[in-house]
């Protein structure tokens, strides 16, 4: 009797005493860790959750041109309405990040999810272009609430050597569903209106939100930090400022005082924000990660094959469409980007987990792929050749997803386990800032190439051959940056 009495306070000890082992032990009890189906369903929710941060934008440019029309706005109105989403997105993450961080993340990226379908449906049955900003903004806020989540939450699910092959899966499944939903979009959009674009989206979110409150566990930190207004304000504006301002610079030029004077004050605040940060107690965000070359060479990467993806995919349509390649042979040619998205995301997974390749080698590869795609349109004579528009997207679109594995495995596993949802805002303000540079610099550099102003195939393929010079200078860059010798200077 005195064993057994003895045995139970034992074991009523160690039930008090808080368990801080591998962030799956803190998401998931034992008896379920020794079953993988409930940690690849939450995965496979967490993947479509993830995937909405890319199906809405895609459906919102499909929606947007009709919805312009039919609410009267004038072009400069249609263009900021297009973008805000994106804007606020940026500005929110960090924020949300925070309060996913303090008070559960499941119960963030639920509410998320399901003010994404009501944004969506507000977007919908918007009778003028007020409403249909409102519905926008929400969607910005909504949508950082739910992405920011999926990546704190994916690190509390797999122990740090899977998650290269944990976020293929979430790319993945990501990429397979934009592309379902926008091959789609054109059918339902051309039944039943721009209207029913949107209602789509919000019919998605809702049916995720369900699934998401069956198959996700809760998460909480540990550590209840203080909620740091003031970082969240000079982060969210000077985001808003360099986000607003790169993309200006694609409509009003580079030169423009707005543009200008819209990046210097970015800068000076996010320099404001980096300092705050280092003096405070309990900062929103952890400077100090900027100092590990693998979490720059990341942030760097992110930035740059952003660029390469928005570079090709704004520059394709400006010079097939002129030219009279029909819009529906342009959209199955822009889809070839996702499909290699699609074979890219496992790829990198299976290369990291299976054959133990390195983030410096995935980076650097991943660059001069992306300097090989753009290159290769130098070839182009014609603007209605379809085949090397389509190889070239293909090829920068599986280096996205090549790179954006390592990234994210980088990113978040550098992250202190109360700060994931803070540390996670990294990755879509880089990708912003990346996606806006490439929208900025395409069109100029062909400009440069044209005659008479217009955009011809010779214009087109050098433009984007001289923009590949920069990614095989940054492949060079981040294998030095990633050298064991400078990684053990700052281990």
């Amino acid at each position: 009797m005195e064993t057994q009495s003895t045995h139970r306070r034992a074991t009523a000890r160690i039930a008090a005493t808080p368990q801080i082992q591998t962030p799956t032990e803190q998401a998931w009890p034992a008896h379920r860790l020794r079953a993988r189906k409930p940690v690849m369903a939450a995965m496979i929710c967490i993947a479509l959750v993830g995937g909405m941060q890319g199906v809405d934008p895609a459906l919102h440019s499909v929606a947007m041109p009709a919805a312009a029309k039919a609410l009267g706005m004038d072009p400069a109105l249609a263009s900021f309405l297009k973008s805000i989403g994106t804007i606020v997105l940026a500005a929110s993450m960090l924020g949300v990040g925070i309060i996913g961080d303090r008070h559960g993340r499941k119960k963030v990226l639920v509410a998320g999810i399901l003010l994404m379908g009501v944004a969506a449906f507000i977007t919908a049955v918007a009778p003028n272009p007020l409403v249909f900003a409102v519905g926008r903004v929400l969607m910005g806020v909504s949508t950082a609430m739910s992405f920011a989540m999926c990546l704190a939450l994916i690190p509390t699910l797999f122990e740090k050597k899977d998650l290269p092959k944990a976020f293929g899966l979430f790319f993945g499944a990501g990429a397979t569903l934009i592309v379902i939903a926008t091959s789609l979009s054109g059918s339902i959009q051309g039944a039943f209106g721009w209207r029913a674009t949107y209602i789509s989206t919000a019919v998605l979110c809702l049916a995720l939100t369900f699934t998401a409150l069956r198959l996700l566990p809760e998460n909480n930190t540990s550590a209840q930090r203080k909620f740091d207004s003031v970082g969240v304000v000079l982060a969210a504006a000077g985001l808003i400022a360099l986000v607003y301002s790169i993309g200006q610079a694609s409509t009003r030029g580079w030169g423009s005082p707005l543009v200008i004077g819209g990046i210097f004050t970015a800068l000076v605040i996010l320099a404001g924000f980096a300092l705050w940060e280092r003096r405070i107690q309990s900062p929103a965000f952890p400077v100090d990660l900027f100092k590990k070359p693998a979490f720059s060479a990341a942030c760097l990467a992110g930035v740059l094959f952003n660029w390469a993806d928005a570079s090709m995919l704004g520059q394709y349509p400006a010079l097939a469409l002129p030219a009279g390649v029909p819009a529906s042979a342009v959209s199955v040619v822009v889809a070839v980007m996702y499909i290699g998205m699609i074979c890219g995301a496992p790829m990198a997974g299976l290369a990291q987990k299976r054959f133990g390749a390195s983030n410096r080698t995935m980076f650097t590869s991943g660059l001069l792929l992306c300097a090989a795609g753009l290159a290769s349109q130098i070839f182009m004579k014609d603007p209605h050749n379809i085949t090397l528009p389509a190889a070239g997207l293909f090829i920068v679109g599986f280096a996205v997803m090549w790179m954006q594995n390592p990234q994210s495995a980088v990113i978040m596993g550098s992250a202190p386990a109360d700060q994931l949802g803070a540390v996670g805002a990294v990755k879509p303000a880089v990708g912003q800032f990346g996606f806006g540079l490439g929208f900025a610099l395409a069109g100029p550099m062909s400009t440069i190439f044209m005659q008479d102003g217009i955009m011809t195939a010779h214009a087109y393929g050098m433009g984007l051959a001289a923009q590949s010079l920069f990614f095989v200078i940054a492949a060079a860059l981040i294998f030095l940056l990633l050298t064991p010798r400078n990684r053990r200077a700052t281990a």
